[in-house]
């Protein structure tokens, strides 16, 4: 089951404007959250919105990075919930650079099937699921985005283009990034925070983004239906599929994301 497009798409716009509100302020609230990461009165705000708009387009069981989580028992049952992410990248957000997203997520059977990742500062919206992704910016009409070909962005590029965070296991990164120089092509290592990442994967922007610390569900499945749709993929450091909703925790203990699946990373990333 697919929402519309274009509800979701409005309702993360219409989020995206409380958020800019709050932003261009002075002057906000910021506390600690339980596991010491910051939650500021846009994540609150973003998520009223969303919890409200998302019930509405289609009216499931909702998963949030700001609410309780169920417990497993429960979600595991559930074969369709929204999982989102209200406000993606706060410390980016509190930093003022921008690369702060709405992520917005459907999961069916532990799958994601669309997802939404919608950039405040520039009004980008990147958005994708059955085969299909898209990049609208403003009010400008929808650009498809093409499946990546491996061949023309590595071989005759002759550069491998890494996603990092700007703030996680960075050695671990140097290591990936070196091993790579020597046995494919040289690399370009570009730090982005939040989703903006899995987001510029999907559109060509990169070809390999490695996690090696733990995120949350909320963090990855919207960028990973977009990439699905494109051709690429997110699998754990196991090479293998991510589950939604099922596990124990909401957390990932890391993953490889890959702007297509016709190359053969394994070899590269693993080790």
């Amino acid at each position: 089951m697919q929402p519309s497009y274009a509800e979701v798409i409005e309702l993360a716009r219409i989020t995206s404007e409380a958020i800019m509100a709050i932003y261009d302020r002075s002057q906000y609230t910021i506390v600690e959250k339980h596991d010491t990461s910051p939650l500021t009165e846009a994540d609150l705000a973003a998520n009223e919105i969303l919890q409200i708009g998302l019930k509405s387009i289609l009216d499931i069981p909702i998963i949030s990075e700001e609410s309780n989580v169920p417990d497993q028992e429960v979600r595991a049952q559930w074969p369709l919930f929204w999982l989102i992410d209200p406000l993606d990248g706060t410390k980016e957000f509190i930093d003022r650079n921008g690369e702060f997203t709405i992520n917005i997520a459907l999961i069916e059977q532990g799958e994601p099937t669309f997802g939404l990742i919608y950039v405040p500062v520039t009004g980008e919206c990147f958005y994708g699921g059955d085969g299909k992704a898209f990049l609208k910016i403003g009010d400008e009409p929808a650009i498809g985005i093409k499946p990546c070909n491996p061949n023309s962005q590595i071989r005759e590029n002759g550069v491998v283009r890494v996603l990092a965070s700007r703030r996680h296991a960075l050695e671990k990164m140097d290591e990936l990034c070196v091993r790579l120089e020597d046995k494919l092509s040289s690399v370009q290592r570009i730090n982005v925070g939040s989703a903006l990442k899995l987001a510029f994967l999907a559109s060509g922007q990169g070809d390999v983004y490695p996690r090696y610390g733990n995120v949350s569900e909320w963090d990855i499945a919207a960028g990973h239906a977009i990439l699905r749709a494109v051709g690429g993929d997110i699998l754990s450091r196991q090479y293998e599929p991510i589950v939604y909703g099922k596990g124990q925790s909401m957390i990932v203990p890391g993953f490889f994301a890959m702007g297509y699946i016709d190359f053969d990373w394994r070899p590269l990333l693993l080790t």
